[in-house]
């Protein structure tokens, strides 16, 4: 099983384009329980939380929807407690739990910011990169 950390950048193009790569990355992460599962850390559900209760949602009027889908997420998410990686400069220093945490349970990272993620042995994917590499699994 392929543990999957998915960047907040990730839930907000699902919510703004549901017919979407993003959406179709997390659907197939959703479908296929067998061969993925979603990881998160507490500093991770934060910024969930955080990002998807801004005005930028509730203006659009995807307040139910971003409550449904991070739900949803947090349903079948597993939760971790990954250890500090010393050593790394981050572009933004939101973006280390998320690399922790991928770096953690050696899994991938989904995000449309690949560029914003420095190289710690972890596999960084777009959406529709991500999909060709299920594809490519069989998945």
């Amino acid at each position: 099983m392929i543990g999957i950390v998915l960047d907040t950048n990730v839930l907000v193009s699902t919510l703004m384009t549901p017919e979407g790569e993003h959406a179709r990355a997390l659907m197939k992460i959703l479908e296929h329980p067998e061969a993925f599962e979603i990881i998160v850390s507490s500093q991770i559900v934060d910024e969930y939380r955080d990002v998807l209760g801004r005005s930028l949602i509730a203006l659009r009027g995807l307040s139910e929807e971003a409550t449904a889908l991070l739900a949803l997420v947090l349903e079948v998410a597993v939760e971790v407690v990954p250890k500090f990686i010393p050593a790394l400069v981050y572009p933004d220093v939101k973006d280390k739990p998320f690399l922790e945490a991928a770096v953690y349970v050696e899994g991938l990272l989904i995000s449309n910011n690949t560029k914003d993620f420095p190289f710690a042995g972890v596999r960084i994917l777009k959406a529709g990169e991500f999909l060709r590499f299920a594809e490519a699994m069989g998945v």
